[in-house]
C-alpha cells in the first residue's frame, strides 16, 4: 500500500500488507476478551515451513487505496461478544491510525470463530 498525502518530494513511502496485518494482530490480542487469533489456510501452511507468521488470523485486502481488515478470532467464555468485537474493530482502527499516521481504513470484520471455555 502506498502512503498518499506526505511529502513525495524525496520519496515514497510504501507499506506492505504483512505490516498492517501484524498490527492488527497485536491489536486484537491485546483486547480484553480475546482467547486467540485463528489460523487461516496461509498463515496455517507458512508455519508448517518452520517460519513464525506473525499477522495470523488477520487478512488486509486493499482496494482503491482503501483497506479491508478481517480479524478471525476466538473469544473468552462469559463475555459480551458483541462488545468485544466493537473493540476489536476499535483497537484496530487506533492501532494502525496511531502507528502509520493513515485513516484509509474503509472496513474493519470481525468474525469470532470460537468462545472457549
Amino acid at each position: 500500500m502506498e502512503v498518499l498525502g506526505h511529502d513525495e518530494s524525496i520519496g515514497k513511502i510504501k507499506i506492505s500488507t504483512e505490516v498492517l496485518e501484524v498490527i492488527s494482530s497485536i491489536a486484537v490480542l491485546e483486547t480484553k476478551g480475546v482467547s486467540s487469533l485463528q489460523n487461516n489456510l496461509a498463515s496455517g501452511t507458512i508455519e508448517k515451513i518452520g517460519k513464525k507468521y506473525r499477522g495470523k488470523g488477520i487478512r488486509v485486502d486493499e482496494s482503491k487505496g482503501y483497506l479491508k481488515i478481517s480479524a478471525y478470532v476466538n473469544l473468552s467464555d462469559g463475555r459480551n461478544v458483541h462488545k468485544i468485537a466493537e473493540n476489536i474493530q476499535e483497537n484496530i482502527k487506533q492501532s494502525i491510525s496511531t502507528m502509520l499516521d493513515i485513516n484509509v481504513i474503509d472496513e474493519i470484520n470481525v468474525h469470532i470463530v470460537n468462545i472457549a471455555k
